[in-house]
């Protein structure tokens, strides 16, 4: 007020209502932008000069995945056992990342980036001490690398982009070559994976990361039944079944989720015998933690990372968390008949697209 009248100043309104408007026009900026870049695959790395303290980097992990050269996969189940040919002593494996159609459940079929074709990426399986050579081709649009989580390979071998070797080019190879021992414990053995190590929030999002599977030196107890259960988490458009990278904010959290590349109620049954040993290798190759409950019985937790538990100290649990890139080995027997369930205890993970039941469950047969 002025000298006591009651003249207000109104500047200070119209410099808000100024600063709303153009907030409110730049939230939808970025929502026109995000829309075109489901359409077409791309998004603007610019709009008009703004700065939205948001990098060209930041819009584009918003994009859905190329699509370039995409195909059918050439299988319908994953992380079947690779196999491999013995040449002078070296056990050698072809792997290969390519685009492909994956279907999770029913009909719908996401895209995915893929080992082999396949999602997970098939399991390696080998003795501890074993020389091996893995010939990698990627057949993807974009650059890739493979890193060997947990094991113990030469530096170069690492996997670890202009960092250990150069991105490896679409069509382009790389072979790598190390001996099969895990990282600061090379004569133990257990429960390791391979994952993509460009652009993992998008990469190993959408399918890229495999078991891969140490037997020790010593031969540890024998077991009736022995399965690998990969968990992941996808970020989709049901429809058109286009995919993006997984983070934990607005737009990008995850909506299907998938054991061994399938969503409930299309995961695979676990059948086992009452009464008779099961061993279950639990990796969590997705982005988010997850713990896994097991119904209607406990379980020991013998090793974790892929390093044995001492007898004495192995934990007796009904739920495990894994958080992103752990693993555990879980070994129960069932002693009643009937379907128990194995699931995430997170109700948002037992969903396909929203809806109730789906995700992370599924079904121990026990008989």
């Amino acid at each position: 007020m002025d000298n006591g009248s009651k003249k207000f100043n109104v500047l200070p309104g119209l410099v808000i209502a100024a600063i709303l408007i153009g907030v409110a026009a730049l939230a939808a900026a970025v929502v026109a932008v995000v829309r075109v870049g489901d359409s077409n695959g791309s998004v603007a790395t610019s709009m008009s000069g703004m700065d939205m303290g948001m990098g060209s980097g930041d819009m584009a992990h918003m994009a859905p995945i190329s699509i370039a050269g995409i195909t059918d996969a050439p299988s319908d189940q994953g992380g079947t056992r690779l196999k491999g040919v013995m040449r002078n002593g070296v056990m050698e494996f072809n792997l290969d990342a390519r685009p492909v159609w994956w279907r999770i459940f029913g009909r719908q079929r996401l895209a995915a980036y893929a080992y082999n074709g396949i999602v997970p990426g098939p399991e390696i399986h080998v003795p501890n001490g074993q020389r091996v050579r893995i010939k990698f081709t990627n057949h993807l649009p974009v650059d890739t690398t493979v890193h060997w989580h947990g094991i113990g390979v030469p530096n170069s071998m690492d996997g670890v982009p202009d960092v250990t070797q150069a991105p490896i080019k679409p069509g382009g190879t790389f072979t790598y070559e190390f001996t099969a021992r895990p990282a600061g414990q090379p004569n133990g053995g257990g429960t390791f994976l391979y994952h993509s190590h460009v652009d993992e929030d998008i990469q190993m999002a959408v399918g890229l990361a495999g078991a891969f599977i140490i037997d020790p030196p010593t031969p540890g107890p024998t077991y009736s039944v022995e399965k690998t259960l990969v968990f992941s988490e996808w970020t989709a458009d049901a429809q058109t079944g286009r995919t993006r990278g997984v983070m934990d904010m607005a737009g990008m959290l995850p909506n299907f989720f998938t054991i061994n590349g399938k969503s409930y109620p299309d995961t695979t049954p676990i059948n086992v015998k009452v009464g008779k040993p099961v061993l279950l290798r639990l990796v969590n190759a997705g982005q988010m933690s997850h713990p896994i409950h097991l119904h209607g019985t406990s379980f020991l937790v013998v090793a974790r990372d892929g390093h044995p538990v001492p007898a004495g100290a192995q934990e007796r649990r009904d739920t495990v968390t894994l958080a992103s890139g752990e693993r555990a080995d879980i070994a129960f027997t069932e002693p009643m008949r009937g379907k128990w369930l194995i699931h995430c205890h997170i109700g948002h993970h037992l969903t396909n697209d929203g809806a109730m039941p789906g995700g992370l469950v599924a079904v121990v047969n026990a008989t």
